[in-house]
């Protein structure tokens, strides 16, 4: 009974729970990330009580940052400057949101939330669309207490969510 009970485990080791994040196969081992657009209203009225919604200064300019970073240290796909035979993303942020999640019994903003919110469109080397989506990243903190944190903090890891996100929207074949 041992036996078949060893058995049983040494075979359900090998095969795993059948869970696979499989690859995408692209004909190409590169990537070339155009530079992130900035594609931000800023005087669109998103929110109940403004009518003018800030965003992050040069924000674009560390998300395509992010997004270089993150591509090398996955691996997968070597980030290029040129785009001769390379696979070549483009993003563009098309909204950056402040919400408040909770509030205090004085109804002061306790803890909020930022999200990016970004267009991506990744062509092969011939120039036409393999995928394009929109991808969300979100980062929240609190203004007060213990786990306070400051607004800067968490957009830095709202871009790095984001780019994260868009890493594994073109890497990973769902």
């Amino acid at each position: 009974m041992k036996r078949v009970f060893f058995i049983a485990l040494c075979l359900l080791s090998v095969y795993g729970c059948g869970y696979t994040t499989k690859g995408f196969m692209y004909d190409r081992s590169t990537i070339m990330i155009v530079p992130v657009t900035n594609k931000i209203s800023i005087t669109s009225e998103n929110r109940n009580y403004a009518s003018y919604q800030s965003s992050p200064v040069l924000i674009e300019k560390r998300f395509t940052s992010a997004l270089v970073n993150k591509f090398n240290i996955e691996g997968h796909l070597k980030v290029v400057s040129s785009e001769t035979d390379a696979l070549k993303l483009e993003c563009a942020i098309t909204q950056y949101l402040k919400e408040a999640v909770r509030f205090t019994d004085s109804d002061d903003v306790k803890e909020e939330r930022l999200r990016l919110i970004v267009y991506m469109k990744l062509y092969n080397s011939k120039g036409e669309i393999i995928k394009e989506h929109e991808v969300s990243g979100e980062s929240n903190y609190f203004l007060a207490g213990s786990h306070r944190k400051s607004e800067s903090v968490a957009q830095a890891e709202l871009i790095d969510d984001a780019a994260r996100r868009i890493v594994e929207a073109v890497i990973e074949e769902w």
